[in-house]
């Protein structure tokens, strides 16, 4: 591995003007796609800005107000044990659960892992189900966006000169609402999606209709993508086996596959068909059970 400086900041105007001093500077969160590729010489940064001295990098908080906030330095893993982002964020938290090997959940940060921009990113279609956003810092002050704005291509994503991600906030779900992520890979684990589908369903008060519906899909375009044609057939509807279905044909139609060693684009397609009526349904399950739990408080 090729020789660089080290930078571990405490504060967020520190590691702007770190930012601001070294341009090319490489901004480490977990480390685990970071380093393999130092060590593969696929990358040779200079200089590594480490975001895990941050004040609160590591806080992985819900708030009834603000929902929910995760910091730069927050791993998988923390997510996957929090009992409290399981039971309001469903969605997110499977997508956490899936990443790698408990030793990768161990480093692998949510950060990390949204910045990495790969299409098929296990926490983006959550995140994104969920309607999160990145919060952002640079030298021209803070600013923040959407996950599903973020994300630009393979690899890419809308970060300015000198900016980094300080955190993510995912807002408080609307009352009735239920999410659920599932991947397709050919191993059970330590593999990338072939196909990830993420979805959350909010139900209407008095009639239970469906409210509000996204379904997002990872590893089926340059970035995760709403497959919005189908979430406009569920919404406004009250929700069945059979509209369901006729909602996930038309969302494997709006995916955007290729073809590779890993799947043709064929058979992503059928996956995406597959999965989202799987997973609208269990968002949909999902957020039943919240309603009827409302019912029961009330």
């Amino acid at each position: 591995m090729k020789s660089f400086d080290y930078f571990a900041p405490t504060t967020i105007r520190e590691a702007v003007d770190i930012l601001a001093k070294y341009p090319d500077a490489k901004v480490l969160a977990g480390g685990t796609d970071l380093l393999v590729h130092m060590k593969l010489r696929v990358r040779t940064p200079d200089v590594i800005l480490d975001v895990g001295r941050l004040s609160g990098a590591d806080a992985l908080t819900i708030d009834r107000k603000r929902g929910l906030t995760i910091g730069p330095a927050v791993t998988m893993r923390q997510v996957e044990l929090s009992q409290a982002a399981w039971k309001t964020y469903a969605g997110f938290a499977q997508g956490a659960s899936v990443v790698g090997s408990i030793q990768i959940r161990n480093l692998a940060t949510v950060v990390g892992n949204v910045c990495n921009a790969a299409p098929s990113a296990d926490v983006a279609p959550g995140l994104i189900a969920l309607g999160a956003k990145v919060r952002i810092a640079g030298p021209k002050g803070r600013r923040s966006m959407q996950v599903e704005n973020f994300m630009t291509g393979p690899g890419q994503t809308a970060l300015q000169q000198g900016e980094f991600v300080t955190g993510i906030q995912v807002p408080v779900p609307a009352a009735r609402t239920g999410s659920a992520f599932v991947r397709h890979t050919p191993r059970g684990a330590m593999d990338i999606a072939v196909v990830g589908v993420g979805a959350s369903v909010t139900l209407a008060a008095r009639t239970g209709a469906c409210q509000a519906a996204r379904i997002v899909m990872g590893a089926v375009a340059p970035t995760p993508i709403r497959a919005k044609k189908a979430e406009r057939m569920l919404r406004g509807q009250r929700l069945s086996e059979e509209l369901i279905a006729k909602a996930a044909e038309v969302a494997s139609g709006e995916a955007r596959p290729i073809s590779d060693v890993r799947a043709s684009a064929d058979f992503r397609r059928e996956l995406v068909r597959v999965l989202t009526k799987r997973m609208v349904t269990a968002a949909w399950e999902d957020a039943m059970s919240k309603t009827r739990s409302k019912r029961r408080a009330a």
